[in-house]
This record gives C-alpha cells, structure tokens and sequence, in this order.
C-alpha cells in the first residue's frame, strides 16, 4: 500500500484520536498469563503484527488461549509444558520482541522448538541472549533458524550487557521464577533501562517480586506467577505521532488514553514536547538512550525547529527494524534537511522540509514519523510500504485521516 499525504494548513486539523493499547506492556502481559497458574484476562490488548506473532508463539508452545470482544482470556502452563513428539515450529515474524521474549520461555519446554522470523529479524542481535542462556543449561544452535532444547534452566550469577537490547534483561527476568537456583543478574551499560522496569512492574503484578540492588536484579526460584486480571493501557510511543502533530500543525488534536502516572518510558515525550518549544519549535540537546522509539519523530520536529537538534547515546539505533541512524538520516536529506551523525548521536539543522518520496526501510517508526513531517512539508509527500504500520498501530493512517489530514491511498 502506498499513501499520499498533502500538508496541511495551521490550524486545520481537528478531533480526538484514542490511542491503541501498548505494545509493550501487550507482549508481556501475554508471556507472563501464559507462564502463571490458572486462567488470566489481559483486557484491552493490543491487536497487531508483532503482539499476535508473540500469542500465536505461545499457542504453539501449547497455551490455551480465548478471545472475547476486548478480553483475551490465558490459561497457563505455571511454566511446565506438555512435551510433543516432533519439533515445534514458530515463526516470529519481523518481532524481535517475540524473538527474544520466546527464545528465553523455549528454554523452559521439554521439547525442540524451531524459531524462525524475516530476513530483518535474523540480522538483529541475538548472541548475548543465546550465550546466557547457554550458562543456564540450554542448548541453542543458531543458524538460519534458532533451534532450541531446553526444559528447564538452572540459575545462578549472570553477568550481562545491555547496550544493545535491553530485551535480553527482560527476557531473563521473565523465566528466572523457573529456575532450580535463586538467579542473580548483573546488568553492564543498560540502555531502553525503562523497559526493564516496565518487565519488572508486571512481574510484580503476576506475583513475583523482583529485587534491585544498584545494576543487580535478584528473583527467588521459590517464587510463582499467579494469574491475573490486567488491563492494557495506551502506548505513550504511538501517542507520540499525534502530541507531534498537535505541536507541528498547532491544531485541535486531543489525544485520549493514556495513563498519566504509566510506567512506559516515552510519556517522556510530553516534557521532551515543552522543551523544544510550545509556541515555536527550537533545536535542543537531549540524550534518548532510554527512548529509542522516540528518536524517528524528535528527529522530525528537530527538521522544523529553529538552530540545531543533537540527540545523543543512541548507538543501539542500528539494531533496531531498519538502522535507524541511517533510515533518518536518508529521509530527512531527502526533504532538503542538514544531517549528520557520530557513531552515538544525531545532529539534525531545522529548516523548511519539502515534500518527498520516502524510503520506510520496513520500519514502522519510520512510516509514522514521516507522515507527521509530511503534514507542514512543502509539497506532497508519497510514503510507499505504508502497510508496514501494523506492527504497532493498525489504524494509524485512519487515524490521521480522521482528523482531516488530506491523504490519498494507492
């Protein structure tokens, strides 16, 4: 699918826009129903491309699972799954999320899981994960396809980093109740650090505590998940492409369901938003190492801002669906504006964008994050690959229509 967006006056737009539920706190709600004891409701989740590839996942492991209108009902296995006779084949998709989050729940069946996703998905990171698990006792062959034999993993002391992906904490975290000893993980150069406390909050709320002692993280093999009734808040990270589009076209745009007091780490976008400027937009410095997700759409706002945007500590950028320096980088040059980049930062000069033909690189982020410029560029801008949005946001481009954006499917 290709779409056409032509800019939009000051002003012109209007409405409220209900933002979809959280990607993340939805993957792991997911995992964690599946992994307690007894029969779990996660009410309002999120229905796209990478949560149903991280419930399909689940299912396959042997997960009963029931949908009810806003309701997905969970029974779990309490972690101890059914062994079958011949090998278990998933498909992860273009998640690394599911990736990474089912690697680590494999390690605890009784049988030979295959995993397997997109060309993308078998280029990002993975190694750090596989070698700690491998500590635990798992045996992981990585070759074109990951190839699992678990069932069951032993704990202890772990060392690890997490510059690259902070997915690897979070997936530990989430198997480390199973373990035959206490588990002891000892974190170095943790970025994205919110979503490990986003993991570890829900842990909390399935029943198991997780202890913290500076980059430390301590969870008992004595404790259990027990079921739970959760419900799904908005995802901060898609509310951010429409708080953007308030600010940049200076329309009536009001954005519902949020959680003002959410765990989601890119509710800091709404100070990153005063920052830059409520009446004019200026450049600012600011270090995102936290919020990668947010990199794509602070870069767009930097190219309307006045003097010069430098985001810093954003070298895991790379690993992420498109490298992600280079997908913004190519973009906004394509728009007429002055870029450049260090090997952890982004220097963006603000100036006027121009209508363009841009390049999503299969990246989501991408394809909202430029839609948003196209709406005070000058000219039209063509966003071919605009289905890629349902990884996250399945409504997105209904969503800005409805609003009044002038845009044009193809």
């Amino acid at each position: 699918m290709k779409v056409i967006i032509k800019p939009s006056n000051r002003g012109d737009l209007r409405g409220i826009v209900s933002i979809p539920p959280s990607k993340s706190l939805t993957h792991r709600a997911i995992i964690l129903a599946s992994l307690a004891k007894g029969r779990s409701e996660i009410i309002n989740p999120l229905r796209s491309d990478d949560t149903l590839c991280t419930l399909k996942a689940c299912q396959k492991l042997g997960v009963a699972t029931q949908s009810h209108g806003d309701t997905l009902a969970i029974v779990g296995t309490s972690g101890r799954f059914i062994p079958k006779k011949s090998p278990i084949h998933i498909d992860c998709g273009d998640s690394g999320t599911t990736m990474r989050f089912i690697t680590a729940v494999s390690s605890l069946h009784p049988s030979k899981i295959f995993l397997s996703g997109s060309k993308r998905l078998r280029e990002r990171p993975m190694e750090e994960l596989i070698e700690k698990l491998h500590i635990l006792g798992v045996h992981i062959a990585n070759k074109s396809h990951l190839t699992i034999s678990g069932g069951g993993i032993r704990g202890g002391k772990l060392k690890i980093s997490g510059s690259k992906s902070s997915q690897y904490i979070s997936a530990l975290l989430l198997i480390s109740p199973f373990a035959q000893n206490d588990v002891e993980l000892n974190v170095a150069h943790l970025s994205s650090s919110p979503y490990v406390d986003m993991t570890i909050d829900l842990m909390r709320l399935f029943g198991v505590d997780v202890e913290k002692k500076g980059n430390t993280y301590f969870v008992k093999s004595t404790s259990h998940y027990k079921a739970h009734k959760y419900t799904v808040e908005g995802d901060y990270s898609s509310a951010s492409y429409f708080l953007a589009v308030k600010a940049l076209t200076k329309s009536d745009v009001t954005v519902t369901n949020l959680n003002a007091n959410s765990v989601q780490g890119d509710r800091v976008f709404i100070e990153i938003l005063q920052k830059m400027g409520k009446d004019k937009l200026h450049g600012i410095h600011i270090d995102l190492g936290n919020n990668p997700d947010l990199v794509p759409i602070v870069s767009v706002l930097s190219a309307f801002a006045k003097g010069t945007t430098t985001i810093h500590n954003i070298a895991h950028l790379k690993f992420k669906e498109s490298d992600r320096m280079k997908s913004i980088q190519e973009n906004l040059r394509r728009m007429g504006i002055r870029v450049s980049q260090t090997e952890n930062s982004l220097t963006i000069i603000g100036g006027q964008p121009k209508g363009s033909i841009i390049d999503t690189f299969h990246d989501h982020r991408i394809a909202m994050s430029f839609a948003v410029a196209a709406l005070s560029a000058s000219g039209e801008t063509t966003i071919p690959n605009a289905q890629v949005v349902k990884k996250s946001y399945p409504n997105f481009w209904d969503d800005l229509k409805n609003i009044g954006v002038n845009i044009e499917f193809l």
